[in-house]
């Protein structure tokens, strides 16, 4: 028995998180909630417990006031060659509906991805965020989530 049954968030830090914020709202259409006077900027995704439709879990994406300078990625070590974790401590994995679309859409504000890959349950893309975090964004098949929903 697991004694979580969930992620509750993930806390991004950022030495100028509405900088940050205004940059994932721009480039991946993320609208956030909170203020600076608030100290973060939080997006909430809320589903419902497949196994009970009455209790409701959310998972909060957030960007939050650094209390000391953010190291810098200078660079990205691996991604080239295959390894998707590359130098970094830390690695956002947002979900998306369409990654070409959002490829697309990143690549007419001059955002490349560092790399892609196609897994055969998803396909992947990384790219740097405005601070330099590598984000990954992921699109699942729909086939292969229903396979493994089911197992």
């Amino acid at each position: 028995m697991s004694l979580i049954d969930g992620v509750g968030g993930a806390f991004v830090f950022s030495e100028d998180p509405k900088r940050l914020a205004d940059w994932y709202a721009e480039y991946l259409g993320i609208q956030f909630e909170g203020s600076e006077e608030f100290g973060a900027f939080y997006m909430r995704y809320v589903a419902a417990d497949p196994d009970d439709p009455a209790w409701v879990m959310d998972t909060t994406f957030a960007i939050m006031k650094a209390k000391r300078p953010v190291p810098r990625m200078t660079r990205n070590e691996g991604v080239e060659q295959g390894d998707m974790y590359g130098d970094q401590p830390f690695m956002v994995n947002l979900r998306v509906r369409d990654l070409d679309k959002l490829l697309a859409h990143l690549a007419e504000r001059g955002v490349e991805p560092l790399r892609r890959d196609d897994e055969g349950y998803a396909v992947f893309a990384w790219i740097l965020d405005g601070d330099g975090n590598r984000v990954e964004l992921y699109q699942p098949r729909v086939e292969a989530a229903l396979s493994a929903a089911q197992a």
